[in-house]
């Protein structure tokens, strides 16, 4: 009778943590879907995450597929989804911006880590939400110390792979040790069984050429959905913009890029009215899905986000694979090349990319202000702070740093923050107009 109570205790406990998860999905979804954008229809891309987080019906997504192959699990971009799809198997990203969950995952982390690290550990020891259960494995690539130490924690509930990223990308040395890793990853995939049978397969030439193109078509739409950002009046919302991106971690790459073609060629016919707003990029820690409250704030109050820096934003599916040559060897390499020469993540040392990039964006996108987030316990963006303030100053160009977490108590008082960065970018434009 004890355990019956203690299961039922247990599975209450479950549901009561489901409908948290869901409310917060859905509150944002509705919040999302009230932002404006015309005429055009973002229905596939708040579908699928309607359906990860809220119906929880991650097998909708993906259809049949689901029951017949690997689902392989990734908390970074640096794990390269071409292998896995080469592989015959189904990646989805994992990295999650659940409170709820990361109260949860506070019971097995410290509660100064990461809010993105406490919510993912959340979402994977409270079963339910399929997406996590789902997996068969999980890579995790090791861009911090907080990811590094995720993934001790994780493996007493999941198999864990972890793919050791150099932090030192400009050397010999680093490009051989990481290409090293590639090559490996690629072996383990091939070797790999679920418990229930389902197999990856051999990497073949042909299967990662088709991997590749895969990707490369994805890339190409969304940099055309950035270049659409770029115009005076853009015509899809900094919040919608981060959306369509989050759902891509879910999605079938096929199904997503055509959902996107299909979007570009909606905003591309779009004419947008109205007053041009103080145009912002957003700098810093990744805003995930369905924590988005920072440019959710910023353009409440009156700005718009033309671009970020985020590895779940802007740089997410930015850089492509460049492979001339139709042969396993040259294939891998390139996809090694792709996944650390052009990154800017704060992991790296020494990292003056990060700030040739960020200037470019700000020149490309005509920024007036930047909003630097960073979520509290994530040290390596806030080292930064300093140097990308410093670069903004001789630019000409106002920045405010925002500390935040999950918790949604802490809004009022950042609106109160953003609002006034947002009227003081006002202020300046009358003033440069009248000059």
């Amino acid at each position: 009778m004890i355990n019956k109570q203690d299961n039922d205790a247990g599975q209450r406990k479950r549901e009561r943590f489901l409908r948290a998860v869901a409310g917060q999905a859905a509150n944002e979804l509705d919040s999302l879907g009230d932002s404006g954008g015309g005429n055009i229809s973002l229905e596939y891309f708040y579908g699928v995450l309607e359906q990860v987080y809220v119906s929880n019906e991650l097998l909708t997504v993906w259809g049949p597929d689901m029951a017949r192959k690997p689902v392989i699990g990734l908390y970074c971009i640096m794990a390269p989804e071409e292998l896995i799809y080469a592989a015959g198997a189904i990646p989805v990203r994992l990295c999650a911006g659940c409170f709820d969950a990361a109260k949860t995952g506070e019971d097995y982390l410290p509660r100064d880590s990461c809010p993105l690290v406490k919510s993912s550990m959340g979402l994977t020891v409270n079963s339910g939400l399929k997406v996590f259960d789902m997996c068969d494995v999980v890579i995790i690539p090791t861009t911090c110390d907080s990811k590094r130490k995720l993934g001790e924690e994780l493996s007493a509930f999941k198999e864990v792979w972890m793919l050791e990223v150099p932090h030192i990308k400009d050397t010999e040395h680093s490009r051989r040790t990481w290409l090293e890793q590639i090559w490996a990853l690629k072996n383990r995939l091939e070797g790999f069984v679920t418990p229930d049978g389902r197999k990856c397969r051999r990497i073949t030439t042909a299967a990662l050429g088709s991997a590749i193109d895969d990707s490369l078509r994805a890339q190409r739409e969304i940099r055309r959905l950035l270049d659409l950002r770029k115009a005076d009046m853009p015509p899809i919302s900094g919040r919608q913009a981060t959306a369509v991106v989050n759902s891509y971690a879910y999605a079938p790459v096929a199904e997503w890029t055509s959902a996107l073609a299909c979007l570009n060629d909606s905003l591309e016919k779009q004419a947008v009215s109205g007053k041009p707003k103080p145009r912002i990029y957003m700098a810093g820690s990744p805003p995930v899905f369905p924590n988005l409250k920072i440019p959710e704030l910023v353009e409440e109050m009156g700005g718009i986000v033309v671009s970020d820096e985020s590895c779940a934003g802007d740089r997410y599916l930015y850089d492509p694979v460049g492979s001339a040559e139709r042969n396993l060897d040259d294939q891998i390499t390139a996809l090694a090349s792709r996944y650390m020469a052009p990154c800017v993540c704060p992991s790296f040392a020494p990292n003056q990319d990060r700030l040739y990039v960020m200037k470019r964006n700000l020149q490309d996108y005509a920024v007036e202000g930047v909003v630097y987030h960073v979520l509290k316990g994530c040290i390596i963006y806030d080292f930064e702070v300093a140097r990308v303030e410093k670069m903004l100053k001789e630019m000409g160009i106002p920045m405010i740093r925002v500390e935040t977490d999950y918790h949604p108590e802490d809004v009022e008082q950042l609106r109160t923050r953003v609002e006034a960065f947002i009227e003081m970018l006002k202020i300046k434009r009358k003033a440069g107009a009248k000059g």
